[in-house]
């Protein structure tokens, strides 16, 4: 798969480690390579890898089922798991009942969340995106963190957030030699 050859070429580039570089060689489809960026989303932001152009030519009408969105529009996506906006999305997001999930907002995403019941999401929003967080009840709790020159308006209780205001969180140089789980 070109793709992948392409993937670990760009990453060594910009120093990925080499149990990354190994984990893509073995990735054989779409989703393993979105799980793997997911799974790996510290490193990726911090390197803007893959490239957001990268993302439109290779990723854009084949990741979504499994999470990375590129410049979409997303409606009536219900308790997922987790979800990666990339490039220019617009989406409406809605969490409830006992669901636990993760949400990395990027570029000029914009998006609106709805969390209720019992539901606990956690919000990473980077770049110039825009969030606008809604939350029902006073069982959910939603943590939020804003990175740049990301902007995040809040609805209701049970949202706590935190103003990181640099680029991405910082990892030690050692952070991708750790185990994986």
């Amino acid at each position: 798969m070109e793709l992948k050859k392409q993937l670990k070429q760009d990453g060594i580039a910009k120093g990925l480690c080499s149990q990354y570089q190994g984990l893509i060689d073995r990735s054989q489809s779409i989703e393993a390579l979105v799980r793997l960026f997911i799974r790996g989303i510290d490193f990726c932001i911090k390197h803007d890898y893959p490239t957001l152009e990268f993302m439109r030519e290779n990723f854009k009408g084949k990741s979504e089922p499994y999470g990375g969105y590129v410049d979409d529009e997303i409606t009536g996506l219900r308790n997922a798991p987790d979800v990666v906006l990339n490039g220019g999305c617009k989406a409406m997001l809605e969490y409830d009942e006992y669901s636990v999930s993760r949400i990395y907002i990027r570029h000029s995403s914009q998006a609106a969340v709805n969390v209720s019941d019992h539901a606990i999401v956690t919000i990473d929003a980077f770049d110039s995106s825009h969030l606008v967080v809604a939350v029902a009840g006073s069982d959910a709790q939603v943590i939020v963190n804003q990175y740049d020159d990301a902007q995040v308006e809040c609805i209701g209780s049970g949202i706590k957030v935190k103003n990181i205001g640099k680029k991405s969180a910082l990892l030690s140089p050692s952070e991708c030699e750790q185990p994986l789980s």
